[in-house]
């Protein structure tokens, strides 16, 4: 296990999905058994023990941008489901994965996405709401008009990356600098709703950040609370 430390690699608590035998970027693989959503296809799937790689080896059947359920195994030679409820990733599902030094991998179940996503504790885990995955595109001017004014979108299926001319209309397949993981946390999200419910609570944590001291502090009551 020295070689994959020094790579940063996942290091599941369960060895048995470890595969010594097929190797995905010269690497023993993450071994899971996988079924499609779609039309309950199942399979094999091998995934790059290096967090951040998104190379792996998919059944033939598998697609970009298929949704999968994952599963491993276990001791007692059956299968046990890793979705995780209540979480999602570019528009789908996660699953995670316990590691040995007793945080959790969590990552995407559409085939294709990038696969490592998120490393967290487990006290850390409820909080998490959805992970977001957006692409950073370099930035180059329209190769038809020369225009800067250039427009990216990024999606999960083929075409990966797609940059349009705002300016001509001229469309191309942009390059891809690297790929952006945020996390929203539940925490942040009840607090948007909270400034949307009540607008006064924004004017109130602004002015608190400029000036230091809380509304409460300076002994100050805001209008309608």
């Amino acid at each position: 296990m020295g070689d994959m430390d020094e790579k940063r690699c996942v290091c599941p608590a369960n060895k048995l999905i470890i595969d010594e035998e097929t190797l995905v970027d010269d690497l023993p693989s993450i071994k899971l058994w996988g079924r499609r959503f779609s039309d309950g296809k199942e399979g094999w799937f091998y995934f790059s023990p290096i967090i951040g790689s998104y190379h792996s080896i998919l059944p033939k059947w598998a697609e970009k941008g298929d949704e999968v359920e994952f599963f491993e195994q276990t001791a007692e030679g059956d299968f046990r489901s890793l979705l995780l409820p209540g979480i999602k990733v570019a528009s789908g599902s996660v699953s995670r994965i316990l590691l040995e030094d007793g945080n959790i991998d969590l990552f995407s179940n559409i085939a294709g996405v990038h696969q490592t996503f998120h490393l967290v504790k487990p006290k850390d885990l409820e909080k998490v709401h959805e992970i977001i995955v957006d692409t950073v595109y370099l930035e180059e001017p329209c190769p038809k008009c020369g225009s800067a004014n250039v427009f990216h979108l990024s999606h999960v299926g083929p075409p990966k990356s797609y940059s349009k001319c705002l300016n001509c209309g001229y469309d191309w397949k942009g390059k891809i600098q690297s790929e952006l993981i945020l996390v929203k946390k539940k925490l942040e999200e009840i607090w948007l709703k909270e400034v949307e419910r009540h607008p006064h609570l924004r004017e109130i944590l602004l002015n608190e950040a400029d000036s230091g001291p809380s509304p409460d502090e300076k002994g100050d009551i805001p209008p309608g609370v």
